[in-house]
Formats: C-alpha cells, sequence, structure tokens
C-alpha cells in the first residue's frame, strides 16, 4: 500500500496534501541538514513546503523517475523538482534527489531520508540557464548521484535556496528545530 501510495503523492506534493495514513505518529525526517520527529512536524513540512513554493515559484512541480522496494522494509524514489521562479528575467531551475523510505512490519513508514540532492541552477542570478543547464547533459542517470558539496556564500541567493529557507524558517517559527543550524552543506552542481 505505501509504494502505491507515494506513486500517487509525490508527484502532486505541491497541489494537495500527502495521505499520512501510510506513515507513523513517530516518523523521522532526515535530509543533508536536519532531522525532525513526528507525524505534526512531518505535516508541517509538506504544508510549508506547498505554502512557500506557490509564493516564490510561477510553477513548481515534481517528476517522479522510478518508485521500486529493493528490500521488503525499504522504498526508494528518484525524483526531480522543476520550477519558473518568480524573477523579473527568465529563469528555470531544478533538482534531483532521492528519498528513502523504511518500512515496519505493518507496512508504516517510520523513516524519509532525502539524499543525493542536486542543484543544476545558475551561480549568479542573472546568469541566463543554458541548453546544457537545462538538459543536465553530463549528469548520472543512476539512483547513487555524486555531487560537489560547496559552501554557500551568504550574499548567494536563488528561488531553491529562498524556498529552503522559508520552509526552515517556518518550523523554526515553530520551534520544531535548533536554531543556529547554517546552510552549509547544501549540494550544488557547478
Amino acid at each position: 500500500m505505501a509504494v502505491r501510495t507515494l506513486r500517487e503523492d509525490i508527484p502532486s506534493i505541491f497541489s494537495k496534501d500527502l495521505n499520512y495514513n501510510i506513515y507513523r505518529e513517530d516518523i523521522t525526517f532526515i535530509d543533508p541538514l536536519n532531522t525532525f520527529q513526528g507525524i505534526d512536524n512531518y505535516c508541517l513540512i509538506f504544508w510549508a513546503l506547498r505554502f512557500h513554493g506557490r509564493i516564490l515559484f510561477k510553477e513548481i512541480c515534481i517528476e517522479v523517475f522510478r518508485v521500486w522496494q529493493p528490500s521488503e522494509n525499504s522504498i526508494l524514489i528518484r525524483w526531480e523538482l522543476q520550477g519558473v521562479p518568480r524573477v523579473p528575467w527568465e529563469a528555470r531551475g531544478r533538482f534531483q534527489g532521492t528519498s528513502w523510505y523504511k518500512v515496519d512490519r505493518n507496512g508504516k513508514i517510520y523513516e524519509h531520508k532525502v539524499d543525493n540532492l542536486a542543484f543544476n541552477f545558475p551561480r549568479t542570478m542573472m546568469r541566463p540557464a543554458t541548453m546544457l543547464d537545462l538538459v543536465g547533459v553530463g549528469r548520472p542517470t543512476t539512483p547513487n548521484l555524486t555531487f560537489r558539496w560547496d559552501l554557500l556564500e551568504d550574499s548567494f541567493s536563488c528561488p531553491w535556496i529562498e524556498l529552503y529557507r522559508a520552509v526552515r524558517g517556518t518550523l523554526e517559527q515553530e520551534g520544531h528545530i535548533p536554531m543556529g543550524v547554517g546552510l552549509e552543506g547544501l549540494v550544488t552542481c557547478s
């Protein structure tokens, strides 16, 4: 049931809420910088993604490349987030990643780990995207993406980083994550 529900939920993540019946109350969400626990925090993360995604982007969607179950207790999804930010110049961006879900004996998801994030956006906001940026020439097509970890400058910003900051800010306001954890270590492709 969890695999089928994820196949239906993930592509429409920015237009409707998830079916939370497949998750345990004590679910843990892990991304490269944070860990959140509990179904309330999990619901808040996806609400914040939808809310801030609509504010920061003219168009935003997620494409699922593959959903599979490599073992009885895990599910893997390879996806790509694409969007057109609300900026006064023509821009388009995308990033890929994987979501690993751990499933208990009852078929309920108790852990969701987002991994292998690979951003593909211009390093400066005014540089127009090239065709190579849009098609991702030279990027791996396997679920095991390997990209360089860069430290972001404080002055660097883009709609994807703003989306992450906005979602993170929502959780900080709710008191759900420790203060002082920065954006160091976000993945970028050059």
